[in-house]
């Protein structure tokens, strides 16, 4: 009698079939391989392969010859039923269980794959291991493709808007969404768009548009497309890698129609309105392709059909609805998803003007904006709203602080934060100007840094964006600060790894802005910093506008009274600061800043030099004549800017003197005279490694624990 013995998948010695050219396209098909004598049991959830060991007798030669050959199909992944999936995993018969019917039309040759796909990623296993979602599997049926993309990414669970959300986009209902920043909603949106993705494959019209995904930024719309990607990356290997599509301005035009033009391309795009429309007007094609999308998803919203940014969306959906209103077609799938849809939220901080709500206490806020929503969008149907955190705006996860100082300091205290907790920092700034000094000034205090604002061209964005991430994942390990300093360009959607903290150099002009800025911390079930700089003056009147939105939810119904709300002062603590530590700094901070202005102000005196040289050159002027009608704004403005500049011994001087005292360690206690002294043995620290990485004496506490300890000691008082 012969013998089984397990062998591993790889030592298994597949031999594969040549398909017949007459079977064209099967959906997904990958092709064919087989194997002798090799049975498939399954062992604790997993395949256990099993072979007969050989023996040099004719009785089993001729035995092995009669028994049938076993042909093994491998099929897409999203061919196989959820009952055979089943079978597969909880099955203990024997051989003939395991077997799998041969296809009488296919050629048995050894010619080999041109691309050994099983061997890869796609063995039997893998699948196997799908049926460990269960939580994703109590949500509805999902296409193979779909939970191998969440299996791989290590999406175990669905989080709360996925879980509410996904079933109703798969029952094609239109959704109005709110959730948390951070809180997975690209997938609660995304997901139901790739279930139709796949079908689409196994359709006539493979060309069809699936759907569309408009963002307000360029970044956001790139993040999207990754993460739909890297889900779907099954089934994109295999059909067509430009299936999901980004169409955003600051890129090729040209490449992007070039790209359009694939068989099978663009079935789901994600695009900013205004390249959208761009595209739209060249090719009245893609109207008509993209007039049978079968899902329309916002993302970020609320910004998007604010006044001022609505128009070119408006302009779309007009030239997309009049075809389909030609076609007969139904309309649309409608999902808008964003963290904040409060009316409030928009007013400009730094008006005197007070919004008059005309809506009775307790109403439901999600109801009146959806009242807005649908007089500028038109839904098959009234939206299902999905809204997971009613009771809050900016999320529990994110600790609030603030920094009080003249107006004049801000640089200072910017650095102190980065000094004092050192950490991947996400630091916002309302002026691109502004943007663009502060990132100077700490490259020159050696803070590694990097700046992203509307001014650079996307490639140069997305470049700065990957340096820091890769700096951060470095300088982690060191315990050193990274720093990306960005406009409100980043704000909006962005999942930037490991942020720790926000910084808010300049107060937002609004409260949904504010909203956004700090949710780039804090996500994925994390903790994180919040930081507002401000002066005073700017506390009495803009911040206190803004806590006062912040904290109007707490108004609201317990045990049928209405609770009163917070007093907004008590709902954002100060920061404790170090004096003498800022002291330590504050020398360092004001030649690293005038050292910035010099080093701005010369780059912009040289980059204006020469935009008029080249002016005066195409309209045969002298650049260098005194005429009295030379714009003065133009004269006032390079005046400014040259007493920013410093004479080059003095700039050399001064970042020789910065040097020298950033060579200087920061002690907590200046008073003593040596480290063993006082109370702290602080040479023993020194040699155990013990304290701050940077600041002798200073115990090492991050920003996070330092307002949580505070926020209990407050507690504890209260008590």
């Amino acid at each position: 009698m012969s013998k089984k013995v397990q062998v591993k998948p790889k030592d298994l010695k597949w031999k594969s079939v040549q398909v017949s050219d007459t079977l064209d396209d099967f959906g997904g098909f990958y092709g064919l391989e087989e194997i002798d004598g090799v049975d498939v049991k399954i062992i604790d959830g997993k395949a256990t392969f099993f072979a007969t060991e050989s023996k040099n007798n004719d009785v089993e030669q001729e035995q092995r010859e009669s028994e049938d050959q076993e042909l093994i199909e491998f099929k897409n992944l999203d061919d196989i039923e959820e009952g055979e999936l089943s079978a597969l995993s909880e099955s203990d018969s024997d051989d003939e269980d395991d077997e799998i019917e041969d296809e009488d039309n296919l050629n048995d040759d050894d010619d080999e794959l041109t691309e050994n796909v099983f061997s890869a990623d796609l063995d039997l296993q893998d699948v196997v291991s799908l049926v460990e979602l269960p939580e994703w599997t109590k949500l509805a049926k999902f296409s193979m493709t779909t939970l191998q993309g969440l299996a791989k990414l290590g999406f175990t669970k669905p989080t709360e808007i996925q879980a509410k959300t996904i079933p109703l986009g798969l029952g094609n209902h239109d959704i109005m969404g709110k959730a948390s920043t951070g809180s997975g909603k690209t997938l609660a949106y995304g997901i139901p768009m790739l279930e139709n993705f796949v079908k689409s494959f196994k359709s006539k019209d493979n060309n069809r548009a699936i759907g569309l995904i408009f963002t307000p930024t360029r970044e956001l719309a790139q993040q999207v497309t990754q993460h739909l990607t890297k889900v779907s990356e099954l089934i994109l290997k295999e059909k067509n890698k430009y299936a999901i599509l980004s169409l955003t301005g600051g890129l090729s035009i040209q490449k992007q129609e070039r790209l359009l033009k694939y068989q099978g391309s663009g079935k789901i795009v994600i695009a900013t309105p205004g390249r959208f429309l761009e595209l739209l007007e060249k090719n009245n094609e893609l109207i008509e392709r993209f007039g049978k999308i079968d899902t329309l998803v916002l993302d970020e919203a609320d910004r998007l059909l604010q006044d001022g940014h609505f128009d070119e969306f408006e302009k779309i959906l007009k030239l997309l609805g009049n075809y389909r209103k030609k076609s007969s077609k139904s309309h649309w799938q409608t999902m808008i998803f964003s963290a904040t849809f409060s009316t409030d939220l928009f007013n400009k901080l730094a008006s005197n003007h007070n919004h008059n709500k005309n809506k009775n206490d307790g109403e439901n806020e999600m109801e009146t904006v959806l009242k807005h929503l649908m007089t500028k969008i038109h839904f098959k149907s009234k939206p299902v709203i999905v809204d997971t955190n009613p009771d809050e705006k900016v999320s529990s996860q994110i600790k609030e602080s603030l920094i009080e100082c003249a107006p004049m300091e801000r640089d200072l205290y910017v650095y102190y934060f980065l000094a004092m907790y050192p950490g991947t920092t996400l630091v916002f700034c309302n002026a691109i100007e502004s943007v663009k000094r502060l990132n100077a000034y700490l490259n020159l205090l050696n803070i590694s840094s990097f700046q992203i604002h509307s001014s650079m061209t996307q490639k140069n964005r997305l470049k700065n964006l990957e340096k820091f991430k890769q700096q951060a994942q470095h300088n982690s390990v060191l315990n050193k600060a990274t720093v990306l300093i960005a406009s409100d360009v980043a704000a909006r959607g962005l999942d930037i790894p490991g942020i720790q903290h926000v910084i808010h150099y300049h107060l937002p002009r609004t409260a949904d802005v504010y909203i956004h800025r700090s949710g780039r911390t804090a996500r994925h079930k994390n903790e994180g910093v919040s930081v507002m700089i401000c002066s005073p003056q700017e506390s009495m009147s803009s911040l206190r506008k803004l806590r006062k939105v912040l904290s109007s939810n707490e108004a609201h119904l317990k045990k049928g009274k209405f609770r009163s709300k917070q007093k907004w002062q008590k709902t954002v603590p100060l920061l404790p600061i170090e004096i003498d530590i800022v002291s330590q700094l504050r020398e360092r901070s004001k030649i690293a800043s005038e050292l910035a202005d010099h080093d701005i102000a010369s780059k912009s005196l040289s980059k204006d030099d020469n935009w008029l040289k080249k002016a005066a050159e195409d309209l045969g002027i002298d650049a260098d004549s005194d005429d009295e009608n030379k714009d003065t704004y133009l004269a006032k403005n390079k005046t400014k800017k040259i007493n920013k500049t410093m004479a080059k011994d003095q700039a050399r001087y001064s970042k020789a003197h910065l040097n020298e005292l950033l060579s200087i360690p920061l002690r907590k206690d200046m008073r003593k005279k040596y480290l063993t002294g006082g109370l702290v043995n602080l040479a023993d620290n020194l040699v155990k490694k013990r304290g701050h990485n940077s600041i002798i004496g200073q115990e090492e506490i991050g920003a996070l624990a330092l307002l949580k300890n505070k926020k209990n000691a407050n507690k504890r008082t209260k008590k």
